[in-house]
């Protein structure tokens, strides 16, 4: 029992001493990520080296994969991650990230607006629509709300137009 004891303590100073050290990590694997994205983004793929881009955009998600494994709870490498997956039209992955990046974050209203967008692009319109109405029950701005409805109605006539496009094609 003793030694259990003493091993569970040993085990928690451990992890308490981690905590700063994983944060630092997480960070640091973060600014890397941002590294291998801005290669990526604003390097190789102006100037067309798309095997080069695939390349860096490949270490930015695992980057930002490992600081989101080493600090669970902080929202920005998800942002990283989801950026990552929509600039490379992976849509469905960066809603996924964009989902539980909401999970950590849910007052970033930016990060509903991400969702939907990625939601969107995916083709899932209905979907979109329900994350911006969860978003605009959330709004007290008169001109968000606004922007909001805009932006619900787009995709309304989106789906609307999706679906009469594969009604008739059938």
């Amino acid at each position: 029992m003793k030694r259990l004891l003493t091993f569970i303590l040993f085990c928690g100073l451990l992890l308490a001493t981690a905590g700063p050290a994983g944060a630092q990590m997480a960070s640091e694997l973060n600014q890397g990520g941002l590294d291998h994205f801005n290669k990526a983004f604003l390097e190789a793929t102006p100037r067309g080296e798309h095997s080069k881009a695939a390349a860096e955009y490949s270490l930015a998600e695992k980057a930002f994969q490992e600081a989101i494994r080493s600090k669970p709870g902080w929202v920005e490498p998800y942002l990283h991650l989801g950026r990552t997956f929509f600039v490379q039209q992976k849509y469905r992955q960066a809603a996924e990230v964009y989902q539980k990046a909401l999970t950590i974050a849910p007052q970033r209203k930016e990060v509903y607006l991400q969702w939907a967008s990625a939601l969107e692009m995916a083709g899932d319109y209905q979907g979109a629509i329900n994350v911006l109405q969860t978003l605009r029950a959330q709004e007290t701005d008169a001109h968000a709300i606004g922007i909001l409805d805009e932006f619900i109605q787009r995709l309304q006539a989106r789906a609307k137009a999706s679906a009469t496009d594969k009604g008739g094609g059938q």
